[in-house]
């Protein structure tokens, strides 16, 4: 046959899917029904003479129709191309008659025994083992040479018989084959509107448009909120088939993901902790992890592709809030999904119940979905933090600490920097340019794990409040009863107190015992407005705040009255909008008309990071250019921090006062209430507080 074959006459690129079609639209003809034209089964399309096919007839039937074989081996150079998988002629091509029974038997099973193939599947030097032929099935066909065609084809006068092929082989065959199928198809992400068919199993081919179609394993019409590209519906028009098999089952947020390598939540991907875990994330800085309790780093490697979150465009396309949903068709917020209530109303909601309601007036709802779910990760943009582990506080650096081992940080927005190989620390930027505060020696600013959000261990934004008090008055028992119903300041993230004397309030809850820190005596006079002439003493109390530090472990530094009750997680609530300001909040506006309104009143100071940082920077310049010495403390603040170029928060809700606007302890949106000097008094207004 190789003789027989015209080296000089290349097949065209048609000839195997040609011969493969063929192949699979004939059954065998019996032995001594060979077509007197060899024509019928398209011969000519590899250049095989109808003498030389007639010839070859008998000893070249395997694997369907003969001349399919045949114009299969010629195509690809002497190699029996079948889908994708290339088996040398020396594995295909067999010398030996066939008895017509054996014929029909293989044109019904589409197999032969196995015993009879290898009775009389041989060549001169002697048979080819089955493992050698599937040694020989690969996916990328290659040429075969005229000399291996010659040491492997039988002439017909040695050629006497050939039974059949093991199923084993025609099922490895078939797989080729499909194998080459499914190469052709389009993977997740790509366009499958030309191949119309999906590499992985279960996926089906959707349409976008016209223009557009991807591979998923369901699509809802309308718009697809994990779509990156445009907020424009989807069609979703199946295209071919779906690929057999069922999709990958993934993983959930808290599994180990280190064998399905997949996640179910939309904006995620597996990453890896060890050699023993890995678990999927929105995102993943190596290093600890702040927010979980064990405080061994992550390599974060990356396992497996991304699942798509939720597309930018959805915050701003989508439905918000209680608006009806339908008529857009996805909803804003994270995690959710529109229902309709009725054929009329909808809302975007976290689940439904069929038959529920939400008061005992209103229509049942009949929960029909429409639309996706929101995952809950928006693409691009950076996870909100939240409450920090117990280790953080316990194990992380300290600014002026060597963070090589630890890597991470107290301080909010501190990054540990490499320094060299011995040296590291919290600092919220680098600069690989010579210190001139460092000797003029130069960084190399390798980054060592993540960057702080800071100590927020009870809640998030972080609170640290502190309180300058009297033993030997009412706010020693006071603050003790505080610390005992874990209330008040004793509630924020970080806590101090401050005293001209040595006290020492008791151990709080966790496990903390709160002792005064020192304060210099210092007369108070009267200030201009006839309150206490105490700016210079707290002065003092600021300054050993800065000396501290604790405030930069912070988002926001609270100056809390011993009488006055505070509620940390609506301060918080207040607060969070303005995470990352320079600012200070201004709470009482009793007399809009002054030029002194609004202002901040002493019995709840608050400062953000930022702005307590500035007033360390500026305070002396506060101290020798403003005329302070008859101001009270809180104007003392208020002017400082407005010559320091601090900005305002306006928040009257953070503050009850009765010396400003009245104190309603039941009003659940205020974040502190004042003055409730007495043990009784201040407890009956915190059970009011937080009753709900």
């Amino acid at each position: 046959l190789a003789r027989a074959l015209p080296t000089s006459r290349a097949p065209g690129p048609d000839a195997p899917e040609a011969a493969m079609q063929l192949n699979v639209q004939r059954s065998l003809l019996p032995a001594d029904s060979a077509p007197e034209d060899a024509d019928q089964l398209g011969c000519e399309t590899i250049g095989l003479e109808p003498a030389v096919w007639r010839w070859w007839w008998r000893p070249v039937v395997l694997m369907g129709a003969a001349c399919g074989l045949v114009g299969a081996v010629g195509a690809v150079g002497a190699s029996a191309a079948l889908g994708g998988a290339a088996i040398p002629a020396r594995s295909a091509m067999r010398g030996g008659a066939m008895s017509k029974q054996e014929v029909i038997l293989h044109k019904k099973s589409g197999a032969m025994p196995h015993d009879d193939l290898e009775d009389h599947m041989h060549k001169q030097s002697g048979a080819m083992p089955q493992d050698d032929l599937e040694d020989n099935m690969h996916n990328n066909s290659g040429a075969m040479t005229h000399d291996d065609m010659e040491d492997n084809m039988h002439s017909a006068e040695e050629a006497q018989s050939m039974d059949g092929t093991e199923g084993k082989t025609m099922e490895k065959l078939a797989a080729a084959t499909e194998l080459n199928k499914t190469s052709m198809c389009s993977a997740q992400g790509e366009s499958c509107a030309a191949s119309k068919c999906c590499k992985d199993a279960g996926l089906q081919c959707f349409s976008k448009d016209p223009y557009w179609a991807q591979c998923m394993p369901e699509c809802t019409p309308g718009p697809n909120v994990m779509d990156q590209s445009s907020p424009a519906p989807w069609e979703c028009k199946p295209l071919g088939k779906r690929t057999p098999g069922s999709p990958p089952k993934c993983s959930g947020d808290s599994e180990d993901c280190r064998s399905t390598k997949c996640c179910t939540t939309g904006g995620s991907q597996c990453f890896s902790k060890n050699e023993f875990w890995a678990m999927c994330r929105s995102e993943c800085t190596p290093g600890p992890n702040l927010f979980e309790k064990d405080y061994h780093p992550w390599t974060c490697q990356a396992l497996g592709p991304r699942t798509p979150g939720a597309a930018s465009w959805v915050a701003d396309k989508c439905a918000k809030g209680g608006e009806p949903c339908v008529a857009k068709g996805c909803c804003a917020e994270p995690g959710m999904q529109c229902y309709t209530q009725s054929p009329w109303y909808s809302k975007c909601r976290p689940s439904c119940t069929p038959g529920m309601k939400d008061t005992a007036w209103e229509h049942p709802w009949e929960c029909k979905a429409v639309g996706s779910r929101t995952p809950t990760y928006i693409e691009g943009t950076v996870a909100e933090p939240g409450v920090v582990a117990q280790w953080v506080s316990e194990r992380c650096s300290p600014i002026g600490a060597n963070c090589l081992q630890t890597q991470c940080c107290h301080s909010v927005g501190h990054q540990c920097y490499k320094k060299h190989n011995y040296w590291a620390a919290c600092r919220p930027s680098c600069s690989q340019a010579p210190d001139p505060k460092d000797g003029n020696k130069s960084w190399t600013c390798e980054t060592l794990g993540p960057r702080s959000w800071g100590l927020s261990v009870k809640g998030y934004p972080s609170l640290y409040c502190i309180s300058l008090f009297m033993p030997s008055g009412y706010e020693g028992p006071l603050l003790k009863s505080h610390l005992n119903a874990n209330a008040g300041i004793f509630g924020c993230d970080g806590y101090d107190v401050f005293a001209a004397e040595p006290y020492t309030v008791g151990t709080s809850k966790d496990g903390v015992e709160v002792s005064a820190i020192g304060i210099p005596r210092i007369a108070v006079g009267v200030s201009q407005d006839g309150t206490a002439g105490n700016a210079k003493l707290f002065m003092a109390v600021w300054d050993k705040v800065i000396a501290g530090n604790r405030f930069r472990d912070y988002d926001f530094t609270l100056k809390v009255d011993p009488d006055a009750v505070l509620i940390p997680w609506r301060v918080r609530d207040h607060m969070r909008p303005h995470i990352g300001a320079t600012a200070y909040v201004v709470n009482c506006n009793k007399f809009p008309n002054s030029p002194n309104f609004p202002m901040m009143f002493g019995a709840v100071e608050i400062f953000s990071s930022q702005a307590m940082d500035a007033y360390a920077m500026g305070s002396w310049k506060c101290g020798k250019q403003l005329p302070w010495a008859a101001w009270g403390e809180d104007y003392y603040m208020t002017h400082c921090l407005d010559f320091l170029g601090v900005g305002r928060i306006a928040d009257f809700g953070v503050l009850g006062d009765n010396v400003c606007t009245g104190a309603n302890c039941a009003d659940q949106y205020k974040g502190s209430f004042h003055p409730f000097k007495s043990i009784d008094s201040w407890m009956q207004c915190w059970g009011q507080a937080t009753a709900a």
